[in-house]
């Protein structure tokens, strides 16, 4: 086994796998690692906190690192299923798909997309993925609420690519955003599309999450930008409030 992420892999699922935990021999049994080697890679994760030794036992046990990422992962599937009625809400009053991204590292994904359950029309679905993040309306109610040296941070690859030409003039858009407290985006992914996004605000000036409609232009046009935005307006209220009740 040559990548060494495996070896941490086998030493931690081992552990992982066990209720009361795993003496060095039994790990090394386990993992069908050599002693010397499961006694490594075992200290590596240790003094990492992934794993912490029984002090009355002797035997390894997951670390508080590791609870920590998993308590984490819990919590961020619970967050966002609490998104889904704020979701069905839009559906409800637009009859158009609404949509949930997330800022994820250095990007802005779309995690959650909702169609209506009509079939006499149909319905644009956007997929789930990493989004442009100077095009996208669900992007852009992010970053306009992101500290500035952050949004520089991630729009710089672009600029380096040239898929940005004017640094300036997408950061006043941005600001412009930040001003009206919502994001469109009017074809410029995907011609005769057309997309609104406001931010989920948890009292601050920032945020990972926005939420969104998609739909035909002339059909979500029609409805006008102010009834658009009071809905998801509405709906991120919902949301934070389901939120912070998890």
């Amino acid at each position: 086994m040559s990548n060494p992420l495996q070896r941490y892999h086998l030493i931690l699922d081992a552990i992982a796998s066990s209720e009361k935990g795993l003496s060095l021999q039994q790990l090394a049994q386990a993992t069908k690692l050599p002693k010397s080697s499961a006694h490594r890679l075992a200290t590596s994760l240790k003094e990492m906190d992934y794993i912490q030794i029984d002090e009355s036992t002797g035997a390894y046990a997951l670390g508080p690192a590791i609870l920590r990422l998993m308590r984490s992962s819990v919590l961020q599937d619970l967050r966002l299923a609490s998104f889904e009625p704020a979701l069905s809400f839009i559906v409800g009053k637009l009859d158009e798909t609404a949509f949930l991204a997330r800022l994820q590292h250095d990007g802005v994904d779309l995690v959650r997309a909702i169609t209506p359950n009509r079939r006499d029309r149909s319905y644009i679905y956007p997929g789930v993925g990493a989004r442009p993040l100077d095009r996208c309306s669900s992007s852009k109610a992010i970053l306009a609420y992101a500290d500035p040296q952050l949004a520089q941070v991630m729009l710089q690859p672009l600029i380096d690519d040239n898929q940005i030409n004017n640094m300036q003039a997408l950061l006043d858009e941005l600001s412009q955003v930040g001003r009206l407290g919502y994001a469109i985006c009017d074809g410029e992914i995907d011609e005769g599309v057309f997309s609104v996004a406001c931010p989920v605000m948890f009292g601050t000036q920032s945020t990972p999450y926005s939420i969104g409609v998609v739909g035909p232009s002339a059909r979500l046009k029609s409805r006008g930008i102010p009834e658009l935005v009071k809905v998801l307006r509405t709906a991120a209220q919902q949301a934070v409030a389901d939120i912070l009740n998890v």
